[in-house]
């Protein structure tokens, strides 16, 4: 898990070249060359209770990233993911006042 200022995430969508995982108001998004997923609802409670453990140091991050890699596997697998509007993440994100959380693959 790497922080990662808003700038800096705007910069990454605009780049179109890295794969990561961010979390955006208790909610996971996956991002890959720009284009941008939401968890769908059973996916994003489970990534966020897996997300508690990594964070109370009960898992490491090596793990944390083996389960997000399984949920985005399973959700591409079912065309679970929700797609959103970049205008959108990146006026979502430019209100809040702290870093974001990204997972990079």
């Amino acid at each position: 898990m790497k922080k990662i200022t808003t700038k800096m995430f705007i910069s990454l969508l605009e780049n179109k070249e890295e794969r990561f995982a961010v979390i955006i108001n208790h909610w996971f998004y996956y991002i890959e060359k720009g284009r941008v997923y939401r968890f769908q609802q059973y996916s994003n409670t489970k990534m966020l209770t897996i997300a508690g453990s990594f964070y109370e140091d009960e898992i490491d991050s090596e793990t944390m990233v083996v389960e997000l890699k399984k949920s985005i596997i399973n959700q591409i697998q079912y065309d679970w993911f929700t797609d959103v509007w970049m205008e959108t993440i990146v006026e979502r994100v430019s209100r809040s006042p702290y870093d974001l959380e990204v997972f990079f693959f």
